[in-house]
């Protein structure tokens, strides 16, 4: 009696044991992943093909939880990923950016594109050349435009403009079968590109130009489309400007930004500051609140904005005497021959 007790628990304790519930698992299969990038971007009234990616970031999350279950890296075309079967939310972006930078990329509703801040030191640099430059704002507004300005900059984060980061994202699915299955998917950036131009008077004078623009946001949250996925916080953008003539060819300063967008909220003001340095080595500041014109439909159609207001660099006081440490002179090279042993 007690040995078939003990054969009966045993055969017992082997049932509970070898018969635990499992879900069927499948092997990896093969699969065709196309690419088709959008290189378009809309400027200055003209569509401008950007350069082709060199490499692409192809990513696989869990459909149930967004965490990431595997990656590869492919060309821009794309091509051949092994995965096992199953529901996927997939992205895809170009892994060959310098100043747009990628977080949190473990999860697929967290993964955020960004770029730096400044330095310290060029945060200093720049908020000193506006504390103390030569005002190039209309005397009635300079006092109120330069402190409002001023407190932006100090009050926001610096950030460099961020490259072009080309997107897909969707959910996909995986069969198990032997026949080729091709996931096809558009890549478009998410990054907006943007031309200011300002008329500038005694522009023979200016050296070099530096841009500042408020009421910008710092980052996107990449698996949510491209509106959606923008942040809120808001920073300056720091870009660079240079001298440009306009169509009616009077002389401008112009330049041509990237930036994840415009700070969503009502209360966000566009302050642009340009920082000029001038061929005799003195700073030039200039502010504007550009939101109005921001937000006119010419503006949104050719994301574009042209500002008519003057910015009036002084003479320099001896403005004939050559450059400067900003824009040194070269006198032409003179001609020497001399005769070489072989």
């Amino acid at each position: 009696m007690k040995r078939r007790f003990v054969i009966f628990f045993l055969t017992a304790l082997m049932a509970l044991t070898g018969c635990l519930r499992r879900d069927l698992e499948y092997g990896s299969v093969t699969v065709n992943l196309r690419l088709r990038l959008n290189l378009r971007v809309h400027v200055n009234g003209n569509f401008e093909d950007l350069p082709t990616p060199e490499m692409m970031r192809v990513m696989f999350f869990d459909i149930d939880n967004y965490d990431l279950i595997t990656e590869s890296y492919l060309p821009p075309t794309g091509g051949r990923i092994s995965l096992p079967p199953g529901k996927y939310k997939f992205i895809a972006y170009n892994f060959d950016t310098e100043a747009t930078l990628l977080r949190n990329d473990r999860n697929y509703y967290s993964i955020e594109a960004y770029t730096n801040e400044v330095s310290s030191a060029m945060r200093s640099s720049i908020l000193n050349a506006i504390r103390y430059g030569v005002s190039a704002t209309k005397a009635d507004t300079d006092a109120d435009a330069w402190q409002k300005a001023l407190e932006k900059l100090q009050d926001s984060p610096i950030i460099y403009e961020p490259d072009h980061l080309f997107v897909s994202h969707q959910d996909v699915e995986v069969f198990n079968i032997q026949e080729d299955q091709t996931i096809e998917a558009d890549a478009e950036t998410i990054i907006e590109t943007w031309k200011i131009s300002v008329r500038i008077k005694n522009e023979q004078y200016m050296a070099s130009a530096r841009a500042l623009l408020t009421g910008q946001i710092a980052s996107n949250f990449i698996g949510f489309p491209k509106e959606e996925g923008k942040t809120d916080t808001d920073v300056v953008l720091l870009f660079d400007m240079k001298a440009g003539s306009d169509a009616r060819e009077n002389d401008i300063v112009v330049g041509t930004f990237n930036t994840f967008g415009k700070n969503p909220s009502v209360e966000s003001r566009l302050w642009l500051t340009i920082i000029i340095k001038t061929v005799g080595g003195d700073t030039v500041e200039w502010h504007r609140d550009i939101t109005d014109e921001f937000f006119t439909e010419e503006a949104y159609e050719n994301q574009t904005i042209y500002i008519e207001e003057e910015i009036i660099i002084p003479p320099p006081d001896n403005p004939s005497a050559g450059g400067s440490g900003f824009q040194p002179g070269v006198d032409d090279w003179d001609v020497e021959n001399i005769p070489i042993s072989i």
